[in-house]
């Protein structure tokens, strides 16, 4: 081989190498980044717990929803309740009352 063959094909090495060191880098700042692979994993995850949670309370939100407004509108549903947490009683009827029960 001449010199110059010899050169050129150095500078071809070195040039593949500094492109392969840069695609390296590249990758890892892609991984690992503030922005990078893992951080989107880990928001990811983030965000379907915080959904979850939302739904959650969304579900809850509806239930309190309805309980207010049987509570407002229906009169069973008052009456259930003055029954169960007041202890009330309608007039004429007698209540029982056993032992070790509140």
């Amino acid at each position: 081989m001449d010199n110059r063959s010899l050169t050129q094909d150095i500078i071809v090495r070195i040039a593949l190498g500094v492109c392969g060191l840069l695609m390296v880098a590249v990758l890892m700042l892609a991984v690992f980044n503030d922005r990078g692979l893992i951080q989107v994993q880990e928001k990811s995850k983030k965000l379907a717990g915080i959904e979850t949670e939302i739904s959650k309370i969304d579900a809850e939100n509806k239930a309190l929803t309805k309980e207010i407004h049987n509570l407002r509108t229906d009169p069973a549903t008052i009456e259930k309740l003055a029954r169960e947490e007041l202890k009330l009683v309608k007039p004429g009827e007698v209540v029982l009352v056993t032992p070790g029960t509140d």
